[in-house]
């Protein structure tokens, strides 16, 4: 999951994200499972990330969130600056603090 926040694109209304999949399906492979797949629930959005996180791109990769120009996450330089440093301030990462 970008950043360990779950907005914007990992607000799934499932039992988990594309990101939980993906990562879910990397940890299957290197332990020697070769068949994987979904279940009921699963959304295109879910096969996708799976798929990706093995190496694959398959044609709807190209359907993959882009954040980099997102308004407040991205990182492209023609962002808004003040709109950044907004999220900065007020959109830190949920991750704990090393040390």
């Amino acid at each position: 999951m970008p950043e360990s926040r779950p907005f914007p694109t990992a607000l799934d209304p499932f039992m988990c994200s594309r990101y939980e999949i993906a990562e879910f399906g990397k940890a299957a492979y290197d332990l020697g499972v070769r068949y994987l797949g979904v279940c009921c629930g699963a959304g295109p959005h879910h096969i996708r990330s799976l798929a990706e996180a093995l190496g694959r791109r398959p044609p709807a990769s190209r359907f993959s969130p882009d954040m980099s120009k997102h308004i407040l996450f991205g990182s492209d330089k023609r962002l808004r600056q003040d709109y950044l440093e907004y999220a900065r301030r007020n959109y830190r990462s949920a991750r704990a603090p090393s040390g």
